[in-house]
């Protein structure tokens, strides 16, 4: 550099653009700085510049440099993107220069030396518009590339050097005319989850995405290229000396050192002058490794060996750096993570093979022989990658990817062990997501990786005053996606989470006591961390079902619901219907609900249902429609599975409160999950079926003790006696049907149901088991074969229809006289009665006769129905035989 007074002006110009963008106005971070000071008259610098810039700087040092040198400056923005433009525009070595200046400022005989004009000896105080200089036109694709690869080889840079490098890398006129336009990457993609947030991508990052060559190969970048093709072609003529000559102009020793030397950059991803980077024009678009034509064969085909090591490391490379990004979840963090290890293994062996080739100890048959361990493991891992790449997997999919991967390769055994340990690796994060889940019931899981999905919008509440409340069943629920590991043990890590977070919710603090042992991992075998599993899941369970028990007794509020609804104790039902008699018969909208409340909380404190601690929580309620209407709507919206439609026999306007009233109950969190909405609606629809029998069986008592003034009376006919018998009849058939379902359905089922609970291992089992005597119970109280049902309310109509009409018909057949006036005149009374019932007894006879024959009929067709379905059915054969009178 010394004696060389040309170099100076270009020097001079260099550090002139440098020093202007590190100015500060800030006198106490850094003064302002000439250039004149800088390089002597005689066209040379400094002797401290010249010793400085002669050195060779570590890359971190220049990075620690620079930064101080942004803290100092009052726009490190605007420096920032200075130098980002610079950098885009071809200077390189602006690292070193910068290190230069920050010398300088470190100095203080040089900051004082350079921050006084020597005209004017005062200082140069700079403004803002000194950094909005117009951004330098963007170079070609072609250029970064090469200068990349060149820029690399030299050992150290002086301040002459770079500053004929950068003459030497002006920007040909043919571009220097054309508009800037910026560079645009491969559109962002869009999140992996919907609706799951997460920290915003550098900009840096989407900027300067890659780290390996294949980056300038963009769709969008190489249509931009296009424009600058024809600078592109003049100035790589004008870049190398020897650009003009083809490789296989030399000798095959000379092209065999090109070649290695091409290939050393080729493996990290950045091509040479022999080996060139070209898109494929398949699907995928995939970038290759292209010799030069004219390289000698033998060169040429050892040379085509050791390219789809390049090729996969560039794919691997490129899902390495972009999966880093923080929308591809923890799994693909994690993954990449493990690859990075990979890549730091790989980069040091092309380090060493450089360090071979430096001292000229590496021919090509080395290369190739020591390149041979890493070709199976690279192309395994491009395998997997440019799957998981193209498919964008995350989560889950990313795991069975690499374990059917290392399935399908059982024939080699290191790359298997190498899946197989990226594996471990990548579901290490997945892991701790699923000990969080079971150890305490929380889903830990950001990025939306978790196979178990949680719905938030779905609240405990819903259980008591929702029918199809699906909180239970969906509040957390199995997505599509479950790792192949895990897929034999879903059901039970759903389960266990969900009864730890049931304990949650119900103001308990539960974890379960682990050691450092029980800690979950992939490493191993999969019975290592499944039996964990089973133990929290078995504990959990346990945990749940004792505290729903013991603390708030379920098995006593079932027995009290089973009190009021099954009519269990009916002592209290009995009092609610005489006191509630007048109410009752109302229609429904003229029904008070407060009035049928307070009746029914008397009969409750004056009955033996007093005794019930939970007796308070029992309440009263009105239908809408009737018990046919109602099991119609649950067959509609297939709450019930019922074989063929249903047709109501009352019509709106002549329903009472005897049809539309039914009993309600208050449950709260965690009772609702067994005693749920659900639950109490199928206890409603048997209690109202229970109290309309009730009803009927109370009214045809009344006609029963109508009969019985009677007795004494003397009648000439059959009539009286005829009605007599039909009564009976008929009060038979109401008892033997409540008969059969209070100790024929109801009471063994139940019996049956309590035993299974005392053995219960966890609440879905006693869910399981509640529902399934409900079901029962509805099916063999007949509420769920349509054409019985209708039949045996057909007969409970006539039998209304007949106690009605007794109760009215009777007391017109006879006057009723005193007991005094009946001993003086026994003989004139019985004319006078005969008299009476000769004047009514056509039409009473006719009566009973028309509804003796329909409940005959209608008796004789349900008898029917039940003898064929019974031969499936075994329980409606007993109910037939009852009703016939056959014990």
């Amino acid at each position: 550099m010394e004696g060389d007074p040309a170099s100076a002006p270009r020097v001079k110009e260099l550090l002139h653009d440098l020093v202007s963008i590190c100015r500060s106005s800030s006198d106490a971070a850094s003064v302002p700085l000439l250039t004149d000071h800088v390089i002597s008259d005689s066209g040379e610098l400094l002797p401290s510049l010249q010793k400085l810039s002669g050195q060779i700087v570590p890359m971190i040092q220049l990075y620690q440099e620079k930064r101080q040198l942004l803290a100092a400056s009052p726009f490190p923005q605007k420096l920032i993107e200075k130098i980002e433009q610079l950098k885009d525009g071809g200077a390189h070595g602006l690292d070193r220069y910068l290190w230069l200046v920050s010398q300088i400022l470190a100095d203080p005989d040089l900051k004082k030396l350079v921050s006084l004009d020597r005209a004017t000896g005062e200082r140069h105080r700079p403004s803002l518009g000194d950094f909005e200089s117009p951004a330098p036109t963007l170079p070609s694709v072609e250029q970064r590339i090469t200068r990349s690869g060149r820029e690399n080889r030299d050992a150290s840079v002086t301040a002459n050097g770079v500053a004929k490098s950068l003459k030497n890398l002006s920007i040909p006129e043919s571009t220097q005319n054309q508009p800037t336009k910026p560079l645009k990457h491969v559109k962002k993609a869009k999140p992996l989850i919907e609706g799951v947030s997460f920290p915003a991508t550098p900009r840096w990052n989407i900027d300067r995405p890659y780290l390996t060559g294949q980056f300038v190969y963009e769709e969008e970048v190489v249509e931009y290229s296009k424009s600058l093709i024809k600078g592109i072609i003049t100035e790589r003529d004008a870049l190398s000396n020897d650009g003009d000559r083809a490789i296989g102009l030399f000798a095959p020793s000379v092209q065999e050192l090109l070649v290695i030397d091409d290939l050393l950059f080729a493996m990290v991803g950045i091509e040479g002058k022999s080996i060139r980077i070209t898109r494929e024009k398949s699907r995928d678009k995939a970038l290759t490794f292209q010799v030069d034509p004219s390289m000698d064969l033998s060169i040429q085909e050892l040379t085509k060996r050791v390219l789809p090591l390049c090729e996969n490391y560039m794919v691997v490379s490129q899902f390495n750096e972009s999966r880093l990004q923080f929308k591809y979840g923890l799994v693909n963090h994690a993954f990449a993570a493990a690859l990075r290890a990979i890549l730091q293994d790989y980069h040091a062996m092309v380090a060493q093979l450089e360090h071979q080739f430096r001292l000229a100890r590496l021919s090509l048959q080395g290369l190739w022989f020591f390149c041979q361990p890493m070709m199976g493991a690279m192309q395994a891992l491009a395998v997997v990658v440019r799957k998981a790449f193209f498919k964008s997997l995350s989560g889950a999919a990313v795991l069975n990817l690499l374990q059917g991967q290392a399935a399908a390769i059982a024939g080699d055994n290191a790359a298997r062990t190498l899946l197989q340990k990226l594996t471990q690796a990548a579901s290490a994060p997945y892991f701790g997501i699923l000990e969080r889940w079971i150890h305490e019931g929380v889903i830990d899981d950001p990025y939306g990786e978790f196979f178990i999905d949680e719905n938030k919008a779905l609240q405990k509440e819903s259980l008591s005053h929702d029918f199809n409340a699906t909180y239970w069943q969906q509040r957390y629920s199995l997505k599509n996606d479950v790792p192949g590991f895990l897929a034999s043990a879903a059901e039970n890590i759903l389960t266990t989470g969900k009864y730890l977070d049931a304990i949650r919710e119900c103001g308990q603090n539960v974890r379960i006591p682990f050691s450092e042992d029980a800690k979950l991992t992939n490493s191993g075998s999969k019975r290592h961390y499944l039996d964990k599993i089973n133990v929290a899941y078995n504990f959990a369970s346990a945990e749940l079902l004792s505290l729903i028990v013991r603390k708030f007794d379920l098995m006593g509020r079932l027995r009290s619901v089973k009190h009021y609804f099954l009519l269990d104790q009916g002592d209290f039902l009995v009092h609610f219907m005489d006191i509630a008699k007048e109410e009752l018969a109302k229609r429904p909208v003229a029904l008070s609900l407060e009035k049928l409340q307070s009746l029914l909380e008397l009969a409750l404190r004056t009955s033996v249902a007093a005794s019930d601690p939970y007796h308070e929580d029992l309440t009263c309620s009105l239908e809408r429609s009737s018990l046919m209407v109602q099991l119609q709507s649950f067959m509609k919206n297939g709450i019930l599975k019922i074989d063929s439609p249903l047709e109501s026999n009352s019509e709106p306007g002549s329903m009472t409160g005897l049809e539309t009233f039914t009993l309600d109950y208050k449950t709260r969190w965690p009772l609702s999950l067994v005693i749920s909405r659900k639950a109490l609606t199928k206890y409603q629809l048997i209690f109202r079926h229970l109290f309309h029998c009730k009803h009927v069986e109370r009214q045809l008592s009344g006609t029963w003790q109508a009969h019985q003034a009677t007795r004494g009376l003397d009648f000439v006919g059959h009539s009286i006696s005829r009605s007599y018998v039909l009564c009976q009849q008929m009060l038979h058939f109401m008892q033997s049907f409540e008969h059969y379902m209070t100790f024929e359905v109801l009471e063994p089922n139940w019996h049956i149901m309590d035993t299974k609970l005392q053995s219960a291992k966890s609440i879905d089992e006693v869910i399981q088991l509640h529902d399934f005597f409900l079901d029962k119970c509805l099916k063999e109280c007949i509420l769920l074969w349509p054409h019985i049902l209708k039949s045996v309310e057909k007969l409970k109509s006539l039998c209304l229809q007949y106690a009605t009409a007794i109760q009215w018909l009777i007391p017109s057949l006879y006057t009723l006289e005193s007991p005094a006036e009946i001993k003086k005149t026994k003989r004139c009374r019985g004319q006078r009665l005969r008299m009476v019932k000769d004047g009514e007894d056509a039409n009473f006879k006719n009566t009973i006769g028309q509804m003796e024959n329909d409940f005959r009929k209608e008796m004789k067709e349900l008898l029917s129905l039940l003898s064929s379905s019974s031969q499936t059915e075994p329980y409606l054969a007993h109910l037939a035989q009852g009703l016939q009178g056959q014990h």
